[in-house]
């Protein structure tokens, strides 16, 4: 049965989706573990829980320190083996190990709250011993330091005094040989320093000859005043490869006592990252965690197929209720029939394995044992099978094995042999698989949409297609089959029109008049459907232009509340100034000397007028500031200002520019009177002027591409290049519209808002 498992899987192409959430892990334990991932029943609860609470670690505490994790499988491997590690591959390893300790913190602290994560963390093993070992010992760059040991850093010291002897006593001899040298470099040979010698000259020198160059010319000469010091050097030399080497035996022992723990750790580091990429890959795709439901209702809501781009990709909505056994998926071919099915394949072992859904968050999955599938046009080259019996001999497997936990989903099932007998065939199965299993299928066989339309546990549910631009929309509608379109088709491609009746009147009447009705079905429901998606689109269009509405009204309300929090502070001050002032007032007032109590009147009188004053500067509300039309008013509670477009006994029509509101006149005060006339009192044309300019105002919106037309006319048959259009303040509405119309008038080259001694924004200068 795990083969014939592992074959649907493939078929399904799950791999692929593994693959691609896989990307995300930071590790390549991560990568693995997502790819290893198969979809068992018994496991899926805990798979889920665990990836819920690491989304929502997530989302509280914000990203784990996934960084820098180097695959260590090969260094434990050449450990176990008995070999010992260099030092970058040591070092790497405590860089490793060192990231690990800091997943370990970061999992400590969020713990309480999220067990089934904390389980697997729990294994995560910080090796500090090691970990400060290599850091002490060896550099970022795999070098062994100079304090690894002190024999190491005594042996090291002794090479650089030994270094700084040798290269003075070069110089001297560089300067002796420098007549028979064939070149000014000093070079070594086996770990020794030679001098370029002429071969002419190597018998009028005592020394040792350690090879010739390629062409013979020169030999490598070790001059007898050196052998002692080279002697010494490669002493030396020998002596530190060897510490060295003990070093890294000794480091890897530490290493290698880690291994009891460091294995599960880095496995437990697989697990996290896969989870780490599964909410990653979740959060880029749209994509949710749904957790195995005990029920057998299955829903699907919006779901995408993780293959297909979100671009182009067209979301399925899909529903298999507590009674129904069966749903048999029916339409023209390359309608989305077979992407459709994968698409409900790939949720269900995406949810077996924790995975994230592409779905809608109120998608509900069935917890299924196992799911066996027969997609695709295969054929057997190793048996010699035909399409149709390597779909017969997966089959007959998959009868054998589903049982009532199992999904079955079948592709074109009766396709590749005869219609008649492959209908029988197929509804004989069908039947068979109903008593054990659910099943899924897709098929164009016309006696199997019966054969479902005659059975109370079998759902219909056909692709969408649209006949009038011939092409599918791979919408899934559920409840009605399918129609292959194939006459209609035809007939719309240019097919002459007489074959399309000859080919109708071969069909059977009642499959004729089922078509029929199934084609009025489809274009019945595609029309709800699309109406449904209207009312989708505006109903969320509208919640976010509510949402819109609120958050700028909660601004208007705040920034009131500023304001008059502010001008309550200012009132304080005030009322603090003008009461410490009586206090002065009074105490002068009680002094035994004349001059004291003169100076008390004094300050009492200029108190009384500030006071008047300050009131007046807030007045009460009278009558006589009851606004009227194109006053501009100030709503109390959040602050807005707009103009009265109309009163209605108590009440007033206030307009914002943007929108209208009715209110009582109570919740409004008076800002200020509209300005008409004196807007335009600095600007003044002369009567020769007369000509270049248009006063609209008075107007409504609609009518300004006639007034303006018929003045930018008037301006180019007169030869005049500028004129001014005259349009007030008020709202700002004629305005617009005015602008509105000059940006798309080809007359136009120029237009702009007049200066102050034009009649600033009241005027709009044009040129053509």
């Amino acid at each position: 049965m795990d083969s014939l498992f592992d074959d649907s899987i493939r078929l399904l192409e799950f791999d692929s989706v593994l693959a691609d959430i896989a990307q995300k892990a930071t590790s390549k334990y991560g990568k693995e573990r997502v790819k290893s991932l198969r979809p068992k029943a018994e496991d899926a609860e805990i798979l889920y829980t665990r990836s819920s609470e690491f989304n929502e670690i997530l989302l509280r505490e914000g990203e784990p320190p996934f960084t820098v994790f180097h695959d260590l499988s090969d260094y434990i491997t050449k450990v176990k083996r008995g070999f010992s590690l260099g030092g970058e591959e040591l070092f790497r390893s405590a860089v490793t190990m060192d990231n690990v300790c800091r997943l370990r913190e970061f999992f400590d602290r969020v713990s309480p709250d999220f067990p089934a994560v904390y389980e697997v963390a729990a294994l995560l093993s910080c090796e500090r011993g090691f970990i400060g070992e290599v850091r002490k010992k060896i550099s970022e760059d795999g070098q062994i330091k100079d304090n690894a040991s002190p024999l190491l850093k005594e042996i090291r010291n002794e090479l650089k005094n030994l270094n700084r002897n040798l290269r003075g006593r070069l110089d001297s001899i560089m300067n002796r040989y420098k007549d028979s040298l064939t070149d000014s470099l000093i070079l070594t040979r086996e770990g020794r320093y030679v001098l370029p010698l002429s071969a002419s000259k190597k018998n009028e020198h005592q020394g040792v000859i350690h090879g010739a160059s390629g062409s013979g010319a020169t030999v490598y000469f070790e001059p007898q005043e050196l052998i002692t010091l080279n002697d010494s050097m490669r002493i030396l030399l020998s002596r530190e490869e060897e510490e060295i080497r003990r070093i890294l035996r000794e480091l890897t022992t530490l290493f290698f006592s880690t291994f009891e723990r460091l294995e599960p750790s880095l496995e437990a580091l697989g697990v996290l990252d896969g989870l780490y990429a599964a909410c990653r890959y979740s959060k880029s795709r749209r994509g949710v965690f749904i957790e195995p439901s005990p029920s057998r209702h299955f829903l699907l809501k919006d779901a995408r197929h993780p293959l297909i781009d979100d671009e182009v990709v067209v979301p399925i909505t899909f529903t298999m209720e507590e009674g129904v056994n069966g749903v048999f998926i029916t339409g023209p071919n390359t309608g989305g029939k077979t992407v459709a099915m994968k698409t409900i394949g790939l949720s269900v072992l995406l949810m077996l394995c924790g995975l994230p859904v592409l779905a809608d968050g109120l998608s509900k999955i069935p917890l299924f044992s196992r799911l066996f599938a027969d997609i695709g046009d295969e054929q057997s080259i190793e048996q010699s099978l035909s399409t149709f019996s390597s779909h017969i001999s997966r089959i007959i497997r998959i009868i054998r094995n589903a049982d009532e936990n199992s999904l079955v989903l079948l592709d074109e099932l009766g396709a590749g042999t005869d219609p008649v007998e492959g209908s029988a065939l197929s509804i004989a199965i069908i039947e068979r698989l109903l008593e054990r299993s659910r099943l899924i299928l897709t098929t164009h066989l016309t006696p199997i949409k019966l054969y479902a339309m005659e059975r109370p546990d079998v759902v219909n549910a056909s692709v969408e297609f649209d006949i009038s631009t011939l092409k599918p929309t791979y919408r899934l509608l559920m409840g009605i089959p399918g129609s292959s379109n194939a006459l209609e088709v035809s007939s719309r491609l240019g097919l002459p029109q007489e074959i399309v009746d000859r080919a109708r009147s071969y069909i059977d009447s009642e499959a004729r008049d089922l078509e029929a009705v199934i084609g009025k079905l489809h274009r019945e429901r595609s029309l709800l459907e699309e109406e449904r998606r209207d009312l989708g689109k505006t109903k969320r269009e509208l919640e976010g232009r509510t949402k819109e509405f609120e958050e700028k009204l909660s601004m208007i309300k705040e920034k009131r509340y500023r304001e008059v929090s502010k001008e309550i502070d200012e009132l304080e001050k005030k009322l603090e100034s003008i009461i410490k002032d009586v206090e002065m007032a009074i105490s002068l007032s009680r002094a035994p000397g004349e001059r004291e109590k003169v100076e008390a009147v004094k300050r009492l009188n200029n108190l009384r007028r500030e006071v008047r004053n300050f009131g007046a500067s807030y007045p009460e509300k009278t009558d006589s500031q009851i606004p009227e039309v194109g006053d501009k008013v100030k709503l109390l509670e959040s602050g807005a200002e707009g103009i009265v477009s109309e009163i209605d006994g108590d009440r007033v029509v206030i307009d914002s520019g943007k929108i209208t509101l009715k209110v009582p006149l109570s919740r409004v005060r008076l800002v200020g009177k509209p300005v008409v006339e004196s807007e335009m009192s600095s600007f003044e044309l002369d009567s020769g002027n007369s000509s270049q300019e248009i006063d609209i105002r008075g107007n409504i919106t609609e009518d300004v591409p006639i007034l303006i037309d018929d003045f930018l006319q008037m301006l180019k048959a007169s030869g005049k290049k500028q004129g001014y259009i005259i349009h007030g303040k008020g709202t700002g509405k004629l305005a617009e519209g005015v602008w509105a119309y000059l940006r798309r008038s080809k007359e136009v080259k120029s237009f702009r808002i007049g200066t102050p001694s034009e009649g600033g924004s009241g005027v709009t200068v044009v040129e053509v």
